[in-house]
């Protein structure tokens, strides 16, 4: 057996219902963080193979999932080649359209924790980052922290989780400061907040205390 099985960490609990799959880990976490008795936490739930989670898809042929993957590829391809030419547009467009590939359409379903879809999702990430795009790279984000929390569920406190949460909440307070509406405001300052805590609650682990990140943690929930 592997380590992960010896750990009893091959499977993890997620909706039954295979729809309410996208940002669930990361929406789940923040209503228990706020002790919310209904929503996520009364969510039918269901025991499901990791590998299934970051690698599933139903509907599809082999020959189908590999075409997937290889226009996939073409995608992040032709997006490098705009980012070197300088075509911003272009290069947002090509991961856009490579990440749509994975969205369900009829029947066909890819997980939306598909290890192919993070990878995109990581170079769509940055791009919209580099351009300023905030609104935009808070989406991407909130599902690229959806994804570690579910690949490394059988792996408690881990770093990259924990890092990626710190550049969330960044996100998130530096859109709470851009709205006009106070609702939107204390929307976003909240969920900076939880971000923040539970990055902490993860970097206190996984860093020494006097860790920089640790305490640039503590001094952004002073």
């Amino acid at each position: 057996q592997c380590i992960r099985c010896q750990k009893n960490g091959c499977c993890l609990e997620l909706p039954e219902n295979r729809g309410e799959w996208a940002l669930w880990p990361l929406k789940h976490k923040f209503a228990a963080m706020e002790d919310k008795s209904c929503g996520s936490l009364s969510t039918k739930l269901t025991e499901v193979d990791l590998d299934e989670a970051i690698v599933g898809c139903h509907a599809i042929s082999k020959n189908g999932e590999s075409n997937i993957f290889w226009q996939a590829q073409q995608f992040e391809q032709n997006a490098e080649e705009c980012l070197l030419e300088g075509n911003v547009a272009g290069e947002l467009c090509n991961l856009s359209q490579g990440i749509d590939l994975f969205a369900p359409k009829g029947d066909v379903w890819f997980s939306p924790f598909h290890v192919q879809l993070y990878s995109l999702r990581g170079k769509y990430f940055a791009a919209l980052l580099t351009n300023g795009l905030v609104n935009d790279a808070i989406a991407e984000c909130e599902h690229i922290v959806s994804f570690l929390a579910v690949a490394f569920s059988h792996v408690e406190h881990h770093p990259l989780l924990g890092l990626q949460l710190f550049t969330l909440g960044d996100l998130y307070s530096e859109a709470s400061s851009n709205q006009d509406s106070n609702e939107l405001m204390a929307l976003f300052k909240t969920k900076a907040e939880l971000a923040y805590i539970w990055a902490k609650e993860i970097t206190l682990i996984s860093h020494d205390h006097t860790d920089q990140i640790v305490e640039a943690l503590e001094q952004k929930l002073a």
